[in-house]
């Protein structure tokens, strides 16, 4: 999901280190949550990001991924996207910890060639673990709802960490973590006249191990919201997760050796 991947995990960590939590040995990189096991399912990723120009003029941008992730911890991740000729087409992403690798190809325009490629993945992405056992904090009575008291930041920065109680997001289960920024005027973070509040939202799947709701607002660059919806528990079909017959495959491994991706 570009780089707002990072922006989750980064507000995940932080919230979790203000308020005390004891980290898990493998933090979740997406939502499709790549390389917990035992926890299978499918759903569907959209993103909206809000920008308000400086002339007033607001701009929306929708973005939808469809995920997949098996019982050994595999994901598959499909967007539809245009092609330069514009016909609609599927770029899809399988992110296989247990082979180390992970493939790229797209399909929808039978002009474009048919070529798959394999990359490796970075190590921390190889991380094989029991998403039952990652937040198990969680679960009552061993997570309890608590504010903190408002602490510096520095530069004219406070900031407040809110856990958030378990309860239905999106049809899931979930606990969340508020992190709330407060600028004040004439900072360099904050070059306005008005104090500025920036809000961080993250609500994670204990059960799944998914992030299944992120939104983040600031006035000063705008609001997005990422949500998993339709989220349907249990093994997806195996087929998904096998290379495409009839294309040409391209191993990058040895010229990509060194490299790390993030989705």
């Amino acid at each position: 999901m570009r780089i707002a991947s990072i922006a989750i995990l980064t507000s995940f960590l932080f919230g979790a280190a203000c308020s005390g939590q004891t980290l898990p040995a493998s933090p979740l990189q997406t939502t499709s949550g790549t390389g917990f096991t035992g926890a299978p399912y499918s759903g569907k990723e959209t993103s909206v990001d809000v920008k308000t120009a400086a002339d007033g003029t607001r701009y929306t941008n929708t973005y939808v991924m469809y995920l997949w992730r098996d019982a050994e911890g595999r994901t598959r991740q499909e967007r539809p996207e245009k092609s330069p000729s514009g016909i609609d087409i599927h770029s899809v992403i399988i992110t296989d910890p247990v082979g180390g690798v992970y493939l790229k190809w797209s399909y929808g325009d039978e002009s474009m060639p048919k070529v798959m490629t394999i990359w490796p993945l970075a190590e921390r992405q190889q991380v094989r673990a029991p998403a039952a056992n990652q937040y198990a904090y969680a679960t009552a009575p061993q997570y309890t709802p608590s504010s903190s008291a408002p602490r510096s930041c520095g530069n004219g920065c406070t900031v407040e960490t809110d856990r958030l109680s378990l309860q239905p997001i999106n049809g899931i289960r979930a606990f969340g973590t508020r992190t709330t920024r407060t600028f004040k005027a004439g900072t360099a973070e904050n070059g306005q006249d008005l104090v500025v509040t920036v809000a961080n939202e993250v609500w994670l799947s204990p059960d799944l191990a998914i992030i299944v709701c992120h939104i983040n607002e600031d006035p000063r660059t705008g609001r997005s919201e990422t949500d998993v919806t339709d989220i349907v528990p249990g093994d997806p079909d195996p087929s998904l997760f096998a290379a495409p017959e009839g294309y040409e495959v391209r191993d990058m491994r040895s010229r990509a050796a060194g490299t790390e991706w993030v989705r």
